[in-house]
């Protein structure tokens, strides 16, 4: 009797075999798979893997028939949105990250599944925050930017994770009928912070997307100074004991870098990718390292002096008949900011940034899609502003249609309006 208690001791336990159901619903799509087309991307592949949604029909109206989500994403599906049209069929979703933002190396995204006749909405409580990476080098060689001290990076680069960019994806199938509004806040990459975003959709002939991606200077308001809230390589929470250079300016344009795509394809037919990267190390005459001090700032040449005034960047894709109200309310509110942007508009661009206030001017540009051979038209945006809140307000103007078929006008569903 010893003898077999001692054996049972022995043995290892062995782990749970998962319920079929719970696997099932953790199992990414079969599509997905291939989902990338001729450009694979096991980055960008690996983050949508974080979240599953699949919206389609129960009890005759637009549910969350599959929801899963796994760290670093949360997504939250209330029952009840704040609903200026009653009689809207929407599925409103929203992403949240642990920690409030993402960190060196993380990866999150979602893959989306929009059945026919359906409509879903994707959004966030709040901007994307980014924060920063801390990069080591050569012995001898001194950090990239004076924002990272050697302590910093025996500290942080310890974990080979910080040395990965951040990667953000988004992958969706939108059904005949169906409709798919991407609607984020805008993106806020802090200094030294390195983010990839790809998007890429699969429409059905009858599909309809609404999708806007924008990006922030950054932390305007926070001049800097002090430890930086450094978290170190160990997990101790570790900071530097240098001081982080103070900015007056706010930091405006100092992540190291910044690049998104989406990528539309109707009927199996790619009809767009819409691309925009910012780098530091572009329009520079020191090889990329951003001026004499190193920091990418407007004294230095760097991104921050070529974006001038620029405070928001946002790009705004409509295609698809459930759109076409939206489509000739975006033409209507941005052609006369468009006809300005080329009539010389763009000087306010080289005035001192003022985030805060209201610069009183916006550029913006309009070209129309040729999505089916049957005329169907879609159309893209592209707005700067010196203001989030100038952009926000632009935004709310031309989706505002869009309402009828979500419930809520977007970016106005939480009272922001």
């Amino acid at each position: 009797m010893a003898g077999s208690r001692k054996r049972r001791a022995a043995e290892p336990e062995r782990e749970p075999e998962p319920e079929p159901a719970r696997s099932a619903a953790m199992a990414p799509p079969a599509w997905l798979d291939g989902h990338w087309g001729a450009v694979p991307d096991p980055e960008a592949d690996a983050a949508c893997r974080c979240g599953v949604l699949e919206v389609s029909h129960s009890a005759g109206k637009s549910a969350a028939t599959r929801l899963y989500h796994q760290y670093p994403l949360r997504l939250i599906v209330p029952r009840r949105v704040k609903t200026a049209f009653p009689d809207a069929d929407c599925v409103w979703c929203y992403s949240v990250t642990f920690g409030g933002g993402l960190v060196a190396g993380d990866r999150s995204g979602m893959s989306v599944d929009v059945a026919d006749g359906c409509a879903a909405v994707l959004a966030t409580q709040g901007t994307t925050k980014i924060y920063k990476h801390a990069r080591g080098g050569p012995p001898g060689k001194p950090p990239a930017s004076e924002t990272i001290t050697d302590e910093a990076s025996r500290y942080s680069t310890a974990d080979a994770k910080t040395s990965r960019d951040t990667v953000q994806a988004l992958a969706a199938r939108v059904g005949d009928g169906a409709l798919l509004a991407v609607l984020p806040d805008p993106a806020q990459a802090f200094r030294d912070s390195r983010f990839r975003n790809r998007q890429r959709f699969a429409l059905a002939p009858a599909g309809s997307l609404a999708l806007v991606d924008w990006v922030t200077a950054g932390r305007a308001g926070f001049e800097g100074g002090g430890a930086g809230g450094f978290t170190s390589g160990y997990g101790g929470g570790v900071a530097p004991a240098t001081q982080f250079p103070r900015d007056p300016d706010g930091e405006r344009w100092v992540f190291d870098s910044y690049a998104t795509a989406a990528e539309v394809c109707v009927d199996d037919r790619e009809v767009l990718v819409e691309s925009v990267r910012l780098d530091q190390t572009w329009g520079t005459d020191d090889g990329g390292a951003g001026g004499a001090d190193g920091a990418g700032g407007r004294a230095s040449g760097g991104l921050a002096a070529r974006m001038g005034a620029v405070h928001a960047l946002a790009v705004v894709v409509l295609v698809g008949p459930r759109c076409e109200a939206a489509r000739r309310r975006l033409a209507e509110a941005l052609e006369p900011f468009a006809e300005s942007t080329v009539a010389g508009g763009a000087n306010g661009v080289s005035a001192a940034p003022d985030p805060a206030g209201d610069a009183g001017w916006l550029l913006a540009s309009l070209s129309d899609l040729r999505v089916g051979d049957d005329g169907t038209a879609g159309v893209v945006a592209r707005v700067a502003g010196p203001d989030t809140d100038s952009v926000y307000r632009i935004l709310r103007t031309a989706l505002e249609p869009l309402g009828r078929e979500l419930g809520a006008p977007p970016f106005a569903e939480r009272g922001l309006a």
